[in-house]
């Protein structure tokens, strides 16, 4: 059976998103993805090029459940499992992946003098506005840059900025990526770096692409539009902007995950592709405080995403929530498992969902003095090391898993 998995992250910004602020501090971040299929084999890139990426179809090692493992306390309802300390992350078996164990911008060469096939990463550099140079990973394992693209950092109505590379950009086969700007959305075919611009007036904050491949979300605030990408031709949707769930399959109805308004729940509500609202459910997790972060993923009937923790001592023991990943049923908004992230050493939304590696295994980062990316298997706890995170870099990776 053929999967398609996706490598991605994102940091809380403004209240309500899940992009990046930027500001005059060292960040460290991974930008969500694209649902990618990571080819069986590559071949190396010239010798003038980015070092190889080997890659390869990597199966889970044994299970090793997340330490201190599940509370007792939560056999009644969905378990929690509790991640080992940032500095204790290292010990972590390793889950092989084609995760690149280093970046090297400069052996990088211009997209238009080396083509590519398909992307299967995309990478920004923190520039002082926004304006870092963009990257992209062939499935040969080379590096491009797309020089040339003129992006500006995006904008806000009250001027925050955050990079142009957004955690959904790149398209679910790989061989687009799009852009939000003002008063328009680039698109750009990796194959060639050929660029269109595509005129949709407005702070355009963010993109999502439908996993067609064709369809494209534009968030404004507080507008949301549907853009047909072979065309340009956009239209209002009736749901706000902030809190769409990426991925999902072919078909699938647009999902919103809501934050939680005081007193009352978060919400979870689908939307067919007309506009028309299909359910709405209350979503109360047993872990946070009700304020989601980031983007939220489906797959197969399950949305996975990270909420801000509650920043106490929870029921299952003297652990000082920072954050909480939690993983839902789409259907009925029940949660079905969490993994809890101690207070020290950590921040808010420092924990993010990057997307699903099989059906059973989400991806998450980990903040702290060394950002790591992780996978968190939600049949048994078990979690496991994926690799170490780059700094001063958004990247949104894909990966091929199990089946």
């Amino acid at each position: 059976m053929e999967t398609y998995e996706v490598l991605d992250s994102t940091t809380e910004e403004a209240p309500g998103r899940g992009r990046i602020v930027l500001a005059a501090v060292t960040v460290v971040a991974v930008a969500a993805a694209v649902v990618l299929l990571w080819p069986r084999g590559a071949t190396p890139p010239p010798a003038s090029g980015a070092s190889a990426v080997t890659t390869q179809t990597a199966s889970l090692p044994a299970p090793v459940t997340a330490s201190p493992p599940a509370s007792p306390a939560s056999a009644a309802g969905a378990p929690i499992d509790i991640a080992p300390a940032s500095e204790h992350e290292g010990g972590l078996p390793l889950l092989p992946t084609a995760f690149p164990a280093t970046l090297d911008p400069a052996a990088a060469r211009p997209l238009t003098s080396w083509p590519l096939t398909r992307a299967v990463a995309l990478f920004q550099e923190y520039g002082e506005h926004g304006g870092g140079r963009l990257f992209a990973l062939g499935e040969d394992g080379g590096l491009r840059e797309l020089a040339g693209l003129d992006l500006a950092a995006v904008s806000d109505r009250d001027g925050n900025l955050q990079t142009a590379l957004d955690d959904t950009s790149l398209s679910p086969d790989g061989t687009r990526a799009a852009f939000a700007q003002k008063d328009e959305v680039v698109l750009v075919e990796l194959a060639t770096g050929a660029v269109s611009r595509l005129p949709l007036p407005g702070f355009n904050e963010r993109v999502s692409w439908r996993p067609n491949g064709i369809g494209l979300l534009v968030e404004q605030d507080p507008r949301v539009y549907l853009m047909d990408t072979r065309t340009g031709v956009s239209r209002r949707m009736p749901y706000p902007a902030w809190g769409l769930v990426a991925g999902g399959e072919i078909g699938t109805d647009v999902h919103r995950l809501d934050a939680a308004d005081g007193d009352q729940p978060a919400v979870l509500s689908r939307w067919d592709s007309s506009g028309v609202r299909q359910a709405s459910t209350p979503v109360r997790p047993p872990v946070g405080t009700g304020e989601w972060w980031g983007t939220g993923w489906l797959r197969e009937g399950r949305v996975a995403r990270d909420v801000f923790g509650a920043g106490g001592p929870r029921p299952y023991g003297d652990v000082v929530e920072a954050e909480a990943v939690v993983v839902l049923d789409a259907a009925t908004g029940a949660t079905l498992r969490s993994l809890v992230f101690e207070g020290f050493g950590r921040w808010k939304g420092c924990c993010a969902v990057m997307g699903w590696y099989d059906r059973d295994t989400v991806l998450v980062t980990s903040g702290g003095e060394h950002a790591r990316l992780l996978a968190w298997r939600i049949t048994d706890g078990a979690l496991f090391r994926v690799g170490d995170l780059p700094a001063q870099m958004m990247l949104s990776l894909g990966i091929r898993g199990g089946s």
